[in-house]
């Protein structure tokens, strides 16, 4: 018996989505990311650097883990449905992880807002994976 998880058009063996921030540095998060073996790897949409000064995040993870964008640092659904445009066109997906934070100091997500901006998402061709409780 198999058990993958499959979302859209895409099968992985690894249930654990693993986010990029809150590492020391790069090296750490890259061994992190190969020692628990999962295949997809979250970043705010805001950090990541576009300006193409140096290897960026989306670089350094090609290869190594599905690369999913997300619209950390969001409190609305214009917001939201904006980030996630903004990904699509620089880093070519349409895959988004989708958090619309309601509270700034616990970060529980608006579920109001994300359940409208999912129906705005999945409209517009969108794969979203929403952050909820």
């Amino acid at each position: 018996m198999s058990d993958t998880l499959t979302i859209a058009d895409r099968t992985f063996q690894s249930r654990l989505f693993l986010g990029t921030a809150g590492y020391p540095n790069r090296k750490i998060m890259l061994d992190a990311l190969a020692a628990s073996g999962t295949e997809m790897a979250t970043a705010s949409i805001r950090r990541v650097s576009l300006a193409g000064e140096e290897e960026g995040l989306v670089e350094v993870l090609d290869g190594r883990v599905h690369f999913l964008p997300n619209t950390a640092g969001c409190h609305t659904a214009k917001d939201a449905l904006l980030t996630a445009e903004l990904a699509r066109e620089a880093l070519d997906t349409n895959w988004i992880k989708l958090e619309i934070i309601g509270d700034r100091e616990l970060l529980y997500p608006d579920v109001e807002e994300l359940v409208h901006a999912t129906a705005l998402l999945v409209a517009n061709a969108f794969v979203v994976l929403p952050y909820c409780n």
